[in-house]
């Protein structure tokens, strides 16, 4: 299995980076179908921040990813925190495989995942255009990265649970009943909501991207 190290506005030693290979290759005894593995030191500039140190272990598997994160006041420590959570991920993924496999279905949340899924909440959206004609357009935020990835389609409750798995506020997704993209997302009242493609209706879109952009916890 390769475990590939990175490095950000910091320059861990070998030695450091060699720990962290051989922790993750030992936590990876858990479940041993990972595809691969990057774990990804960094450091926070601001000396007011406790834990400036961070570690972040992120995990390949057929279909899903598994993200860890650590913070310590230094990067051994981070290791340790991170390689913790990282093992207790694998086994919840694991638990579920089996449980998946045993079932012969595919995987239901669970009871704390299912309690926080909402349902599909629209609205109308007024869908008005605002200074058309009034001089230069505003800009806007400027694009400052791009992401490309696979999507899988799913059932919205498997997107719930890569949501948990990677600790991420907002997973996007195929909906596999209706084949369209959708974004399973956290609320700020800790429970999940879901906004569906509806490209016969752009209205109701564009109230569902105004209800997410109220509920996702500002950063």
């Amino acid at each position: 299995m390769d475990v590939i190290v990175t490095a950000k506005n910091c320059d861990p030693s070998d030695r450091l980076k060699d720990q962290a290979r051989d922790q993750v290759r030992h936590a990876a005894r858990i479940f041993d179908r990972l595809l691969g593995v990057e774990v990804e030191f960094s450091e926070e500039g601001n000396a007011r921040i406790p834990d400036p140190a961070r570690v972040a272990v992120t995990a390949r598997t057929k279909g899903h990813h598994i993200r860890a994160e650590g913070s310590a006041p230094d990067h051994r420590e981070a290791i340790d925190v991170a390689i913790g959570r990282f093992e207790r991920q694998l086994r919840r993924y694991k638990s579920r495989q089996v449980d998946r496999s045993k079932k012969g279905s595919r995987p239901q949340p669970s009871p704390e995942i299912a309690g926080r899924l909402a349902p599909t909440e629209r609205t109308d959206g007024d869908g008005e255009l605002v200074g058309v004609g009034q001089g230069p357009p505003d800009p806007g935020p400027a694009i400052v990265r791009r992401k490309a990835f696979p999507m899988k389609a799913m059932q919205p409750e498997e997107a719930a649970w890569q949501l948990e798995l990677l600790g991420h506020d907002f997973y996007l997704f195929v909906n596999e009943g209706s084949g369209q993209c959708a974004v399973i997302y956290r609320r700020r009242d800790g429970q999940l909501g879901l906004i569906e493609g509806l490209e016969s209706d752009p209205d109701a879109q564009e109230g569902h991207a105004a209800d997410a952009l109220a509920t996702t916890p500002e950063r």
